[in-house]
């Protein structure tokens, strides 16, 4: 089974944010925001998503930081 794990994840967090910051640089600031702005909007369905699925407090933050950024596994 393939998982992502917390290392990983922190990994596609600091990608994010080096392309972020790179889009920002060449492209302007709003498409810089705009590339954060998404896996932040991102972040948040998966948030509410397991809020709605009845988990709570830390592991639904976990889980839904896991689904946000843990593709860095696969880089």
């Amino acid at each position: 089974m393939i998982r992502a794990d917390l290392p990983a994840a922190h990994f596609g967090l600091g990608i994010v944010v080096v392309v972020s910051a790179v889009v920002g640089l060449f492209a302007g600031a709003i498409a810089g925001a705009l590339v954060a702005g998404f896996f932040a909007a991102l972040f948040l369905v998966a948030l509410a998503v397991m809020l709605l699925r009845d988990i709570k407090g830390i592991d639904a933050g976990r889980r839904a930081y896991l689904f946000t950024f843990g593709w860095a596994n696969w880089v």
